[in-house]
C-alpha cells in the first residue's frame, strides 16, 4: 500500500525542487561568468604586452574611470550602482596585475583608513607598502620606489591636512586621481562587555567620537595611540578594553565589532590624492590642481581670481600655505574645475604662468564620484 504525503510534506517537497533549479540556474551562472572572466583577463593580458613595448603604466585613471561610468550605467538592478562599481573594480585590479602589479604606498601601519582608501581605489589584488610618514609617502613615488601613493587633502571635519600641501613644493610628484571614503568609527574589542576601563585609539578618531564616549563610557580611560591600527592591536591582548578602530582592523585583529557607526558626524568624510610620476589624460569631468606664488602687491590675489574668472575657470579649492622662506610670503593651491588640455583652461594657466612668480600644475585627475 502507498504512504500518503500530507499536504506539508508536498510543500517542502515542491519548496525543495524549486530550489534545486534555481541553485543550478546560480551555476550555470557562475559557470558563464567564469568563462567571461578568463576571456577578459587574456585580453587584458595582451593589452599589458602592448603597454609594456610602449612603456606605458598598468594604471590608466581616465580609462578606468570610463569602465566603471559604463558599467554603472547600464546596470539594470537589483544590484546597486555602488555594488556594480565596487565588483568591477575588483575584477580591473585583479586583471592589472596580470600585467605588472602596481606598488601603492600609503601612510600605514596597515588596517587604517589610508589602507582602506587604497584598498577602495586600486582593489585587493594591487602592491600596499605601508610608509612611517607623508614625506615617505611623497619620496616612495618620487623616486619611482611606488607607482602610486596615497596621502589625504582634507576631512569634512577636521579640515585641510596642511602637511601633505606643503610637501607637494619639495617633491616632484603628480596628482593623478583622488579618493573620497566615509570615515565610518567602530568600537572594536575581544569581548563583548557591559563597560570597558579603556578605549584605544589615534587622537582625531578619539576626538571625532568624544561625544558617544561620553554618553555610553563616561568611565572609560581613552588613551592615545599611534594608528587605528595599534588600537586594534592594543586592544587585542588586554582584557576590559576596547579600541575605535575600522572593520578590517577587527578582522585582522580577531576582534568583534561591538557598535558600528560611532563617530559624532555621521557625514564625515576624508578625500585623498592619488600621487603618480604623471598626470590622468582628459576624461572631460577633471580637475585640476595647481600651487601659485603670486606677487607682493596690493590685490594680487584679487587680480589672479578675476583672471580665472574671465577664462571661465570656476574655481573649487582654495589654501594658503607659508612659503618658509620668509615671513608674510606664502603659496596658493588651487583646485580648478576641468583639465588643462581644456579650451577655456589651457589660456588660463598660460596667463597665469605670464603674471605670476610661480604657476605649477600638481596634476589633473577625473573628479571621483561621492560615496553612496
Amino acid at each position: 500500500m502507498l504512504e500518503s504525503r500530507s499536504p506539508a510534506t508536498e510543500d517542502l517537497a515542491a519548496v525543495a525542487d524549486q530550489l534545486e533549479e534555481l541553485r543550478r540556474a546560480v551555476d550555470a551562472s557562475d559557470d558563464e561568468l567564469i568563462r567571461l572572466l578568463s576571456e577578459r583577463a587574456s585580453v587584458v593580458r595582451r593589452i599589458g604586452t602592448l603597454k609594456s613595448a610602449a612603456s606605458s603604466p598598468s594604471y590608466a585613471p581616465d580609462r578606468e574611470r570610463a569602465i566603471l561610468d559604463r558599467v554603472a550605467a547600464q546596470n539594470p538592478g537589483p544590484l546597486t550602482a555602488a555594488h556594480i562599481r565596487d565588483i568591477f573594480r575588483e575584477i580591473i585590479s585583479a586583471c592589472r596585475s596580470l600585467e605588472e602589479p602596481e606598488r601603492v604606498v600609503f601612510l600605514g601601519p596597515a588596517y587604517t583608513f589610508s589602507h582602506e582608501a587604497a584598498r577602495a581605489h586600486f582593489g585587493r589584488s594591487a602592491g600596499y607598502l605601508p610608509a612611517e610618514s607623508f614625506r615617505e609617502v611623497f619620496a616612495h613615488v618620487e623616486r619611482g620606489d611606488a607607482a602610486y601613493g596615497l596621502v589625504p587633502v582634507e576631512n569634512s571635519t577636521s579640515g585641510t591636512i596642511g602637511e601633505t600641501l606643503d610637501l607637494f613644493a619639495e617633491h616632484d610628484v603628480a596628482i593623478c586621481g583622488e579618493v573620497v571614503v566615509p570615515i565610518s568609527h567602530n568600537l572594536i574589542a575581544a569581548t563583548i562587555e557591559d563597560t570597558y576601563t579603556t578605549v584605544f585609539s589615534h587622537a582625531q578618531a578619539l576626538h571625532q567620537c568624544r561625544d558617544w564616549l561620553a554618553r555610553q563610557l563616561p568611565a572609560a580611560t581613552r588613551h592615545e595611540v599611534a594608528s587605528t591600527s595599534e588600537a586594534a592591536q592594543r586592544a587585542s591582548g588586554q582584557p576590559g578594553t576596547a579600541a575605535i578602530g575600522t572593520v578590517a582592523a577587527a578582522e585582522a585583529y580577531g576582534l568583534t565589532v561591538v557598535r558600528r557607526h560611532i563617530q559624532d558626524l555621521a557625514a564625515n568624510r576624508t578625500r585623498f590624492y592619488v600621487l603618480a610620476r604623471r598626470p590622468a589624460s582628459r576624461t572631460g569631468r577633471d580637475r585640476t590642481a595647481l600651487l601659485v606664488s603670486i606677487r607682493d602687491r596690493v590685490g594680487a590675489l584679487h587680480d589672479m581670481l578675476g583672471m580665472l574668472r574671465s577664462h571661465d575657470v570656476n574655481l573649487n579649492f582654495i589654501q594658503s600655505r607659508p612659503s618658509r622662506t620668509k615671513p608674510g610670503d606664502y603659496l596658493f593651491f588651487l583646485e580648478l574645475t576641468g583639465h588643462p588640455d581644456d579650451p577655456n583652461v589651457e589660456p588660463a594657466l598660460t596667463e597665469l604662468a605670464r603674471t605670476s612668480v610661480l604657476a605649477r600644475v600638481l596634476g589633473a585627475w577625473p573628479v571621483s564620484p561621492a560615496p553612496d
